[in-house]
C-alpha cells in the first residue's frame, strides 16, 4: 500500500525535520488521524519527494523527520490542455483525469458553447486548482500541473501559435489523432471543447493559428474523458509512464 501523500512549500532535505502545518496539516492529523512513528510522503510540486516519519503532533499540524527525498527530472515535452467550461460534475472529472495521467499545464476555455459560466474568475480558478491538488496526492505526482486563468478564444489561439504540436479534437476532422507525430521535446497543446462543440468560427481560428484538427475515431467523446484519452495516448509514446521507483 502506497503511503498518504502531502504538499509542503518547505524544503525536503533528508535529515532535517519538515512541519506541516494549514489545510494540509490540518487534513492529516484530523481527517488521517496520523499518529507519530507513521510514515508520510511530502512533496514540493515541483519535482521533490519525500519518505517521512511523524515524530510529533499538535491539534492542526506535524512534524515530520525526512528519511529519504528524491527529485524527478522535468520532461523534455510538456503537455498543456485547453479544456473548455463544461457544467456540473464534468469539470471535475476533466480535472482529475487530466491530473492522474500527466498534464503539466491546465486552460480553462470559455468556449462559444460552454454552457458553464465563472461569474468570478479567481473563485473558478481557486475551484480548479483545488481539484488538481487533491487529485495530484491521489495519483501520487510529483509534480503539481498549473492551472491558469480563464482564456478567451483569441488567447488559446496565441498558445497554439507557439507550441512545438498543437492538437484540436474533433469530431468531424479528416485527421487521425493516433497518426499525428509527437515531437521529442517542446510543448504539445491538446484543445477540448465543450458539451456543445467547438463551433467553426474557432475551429477556424484554431487551424489558423497552425493547430491539426484531428478526431480520435468512430466514437464521440465527452468533454470530460476526451482530454485525458488524448493525452494518454500521446504520453504512452514518451518516458513518462516508466515504473515508478525502479520496480
Amino acid at each position: 500500500m502506497t503511503l498518504p501523500v502531502f504538499i509542503t512549500r518547505a524544503a525536503l532535505v533528508a535529515g532535517q525535520t519538515v512541519s506541516l502545518d494549514g489545510d494540509e496539516g490540518r487534513h492529516a492529523v484530523s481527517v488521517r488521524r496520523l499518529r507519530v512513528g507513521e510514515l508520510i510522503e511530502l512533496t514540493d510540486g515541483n519535482g521533490t519527494r519525500a519518505v517521512c516519519e511523524v515524530v510529533s503532533l499538535a491539534k492542526h499540524s506535524l512534524v515530520a523527520l525526512v528519511n529519504s527525498a528524491q527529485v524527478e527530472a522535468p520532461s523534455e515535452l510538456t503537455f498543456t490542455v485547453v479544456q473548455a467550461l463544461a457544467k456540473g460534475d464534468r469539470s471535475d472529472l476533466a480535472l482529475e483525469i487530466l491530473t492522474e495521467v500527466g498534464a503539466d499545464i491546465i486552460v480553462p476555455w470559455a468556449a462559444a458553447h460552454s454552457i458553464a459560466k465563472w461569474d468570478d474568475s479567481a473563485k473558478g480558478k481557486t475551484k480548479w486548482q483545488r481539484t488538481v491538488q487533491e487529485s495530484m496526492k491521489q495519483s501520487r505526482r510529483s509534480y503539481l500541473p498549473a492551472v491558469t486563468d480563464l482564456h478567451s478564444t483569441a488567447q488559446v489561439c496565441e498558445i497554439l501559435a507557439s507550441a512545438d504540436l498543437a492538437v484540436v479534437l474533433h469530431e468531424s476532422a479528416d485527421t487521425a489523432f493516433a497518426e499525428l507525430e509527437l515531437p521529442q521535446a517542446g510543448s504539445v497543446v491538446i484543445v477540448v471543447g465543450p458539451e456543445g462543440g467547438i463551433s467553426p468560427l474557432e475551429l477556424a481560428a484554431f487551424s489558423q493559428a497552425g493547430a491539426a484538427i484531428t478526431q480520435m475515431g468512430r466514437s464521440v467523446m465527452r468533454t470530460s474523458t476526451a482530454g485525458g484519452i488524448a493525452l494518454g495516448v500521446l504520453i504512452s509514446r514518451t518516458k513518462r509512464w516508466a515504473i515508478r521507483n525502479g520496480q
